[in-house]
């Protein structure tokens, strides 16, 4: 598997953990089992606002996808549709962060910050299958070793966020600071009383 591939999934994970995580605390507070902890939600909603808009979808749309669209015009409409998803997620997640705020002064507010998040969750889960499931395996077949190049030395400069070694700094701590906070067993925090 190419670097670059490699790198793709790794973030996809992370974001995914952070999702989950935000997942497992709602359906905590949903369940009475946890009072809400909304510094540990503002941090979560940071890491899945900041880490894709600011280094994840723009190397996938300057490297992936701008050379597949190159070398496979009939990636085209899955290519527009996933670059229309990228410049909407920060419209998005800020109606979640809005959500948060609304549920933050009033409590009954719970319900609408659930389905905001809910809505946001599943349409990353839909639109990490489709890089994964369709543009990566066409991008694997179609691209030249030339354009992998490039690409994976692009991502490479990321690195894992998993792991912390080579992510930019701020994504790193970031992320290291919500599996901190998020309680066991999703995180390294004090369990959930």
């Amino acid at each position: 598997m190419r670097k670059a591939i490699t790198i793709i999934k790794d973030e996809h994970r992370a974001l995914a953990a952070v999702l989950r995580g935000l997942e497992y605390l709602i359906g905590q507070i949903r369940d009475g089992k946890q009072k809400p902890d909304f510094a540990l939600f503002k941090s979560m909603l940071a890491y899945v606002k900041d880490f894709p808009d600011k280094l994840h979808h723009p190397k996938e749309d300057e490297y992936v996808y701008h050379t597949l669209r190159e070398r496979d015009p009939s990636a085209a409409p899955m290519l527009d549709e996933l670059e229309d998803e990228h410049r909407c997620g920060p419209e998005f997640i800020q109606r979640v962060a809005t959500a948060l705020q609304e549920y933050e002064r009033d409590p009954s507010r719970f319900d609408a910050f659930a389905k905001a998040m809910a809505e946001y969750t599943q349409f990353q889960w839909e639109h990490m299958r489709k890089e994964e499931d369709v543009i990566l395996p066409l991008a694997e077949k179609s691209l030249l070793p030339e354009d992998w190049t490039e690409i994976d030395s692009a991502f490479g400069s990321n690195a894992d966020p998993l792991v912390g070694v080579g992510t930019q700094k701020e994504f790193r701590d970031l992320f290291r600071k919500v599996v901190n906070l998020m309680p066991a067993p999703m995180g390294l925090g004090p369990e959930a009383k």
